[in-house]
């Protein structure tokens, strides 16, 4: 699962989960989604903090919760729908105060009622912290050296990893095209000191496709270190994860949520 405070933990392709004239709307009434998007997770992120601060002993991270936030916490699948969902509302709501159509407001009730129900759902199932946050990395770095591999389309993405080899959320990805007799160099773009406290090595998933990118290497690689295709070429690893689980669940009382 990815960090609270990762880049893109919903995006327009969650929403269009739900609702796939979304795009169309958006066009047609001149609505950013990403700003609908931006509003319900910073809107969100401020219930969410308050409860944790309130929770105070409950949660094990409560005495550094104002330094660390919300970098702690992952997003669960209740979570995720809660964010869809109120990001949503607010979509509707300005469809219809653009329009004053009737369909849109039905659109705009329906999605804050999910929404309510979502947040209900991920407070009874509980936030969900991790000890070693593992933020998701920038896009990797990959520059083109000589090499046996023939002409190809590269695919890459990056994830950083702790001692105990859990492992954060996906980079974004990073295509380019090779030409013949040519291979790449990979290396993480926060550098050496750039790398997350808790963290301990990277890992590397690459593919000839945009999609099914596999692990490359079996061991973490170092902080600092760089990744070479072998003249091997690339293997079928495994896939990722999809980042950290969990290391604790805080409960939060309905009592809590009505303040």
């Amino acid at each position: 699962m990815a960090l609270f405070t990762d880049a893109d933990v919903v995006t327009l392709d969650d929403l269009l989960q739900f609702e796939t004239s979304l795009v169309q709307v958006a066009s047609t009434h001149g609505i950013n989604v990403d700003t609908k998007i931006n509003l319900a997770v910073s809107g969100i992120s401020d219930r969410v903090l308050l409860w944790l601060l309130r929770m105070g002993a409950s949660d094990p991270q409560w005495m550094r919760r104002r330094v660390v936030g919300l970098s702690t916490v992952v997003v669960t699948p209740p979570l995720s729908k809660w964010v869809c969902f109120d990001a949503l509302a607010r979509f509707y709501a300005e469809a219809y105060n653009v329009q004053l159509n009737t369909r849109f407001q039905g659109k705009w009730m329906e999605y804050q009622q999910l929404a309510t129900e979502a947040s209900q759902m991920a407070f009874d199932s509980g936030i969900g912290i991790v000890y070693t946050p593992l933020p998701k990395p920038a896009m990797p770095l990959v520059s083109i050296q000589n090499g046996a591999g023939p002409a190809q389309s590269i695919y890459v993405q990056s994830s950083w990893v702790d001692i105990r080899e859990d492992e954060g959320a996906l980079s974004p990805v990073n295509g380019t095209i090779l030409p013949d007799k040519s291979g790449i160099a990979v290396g993480m773009a926060e550098g050496l000191l750039g790398a997350p406290t808790g963290a301990i090595g990277w890992n590397v998933y690459v593919s000839t496709t945009a999609a099914d990118l596999t692990k490359q290497n079996s061991q973490p690689l170092a902080i600092g270190a760089t990744w070479q295709i072998p003249t091997s070429g690339i293997i079928e690893g495994p896939f990722a994860i999809g980042g950290q689980q969990p290391d604790y669940q805080i409960q939060l009382s309905r009592l809590l949520q009505r303040g």
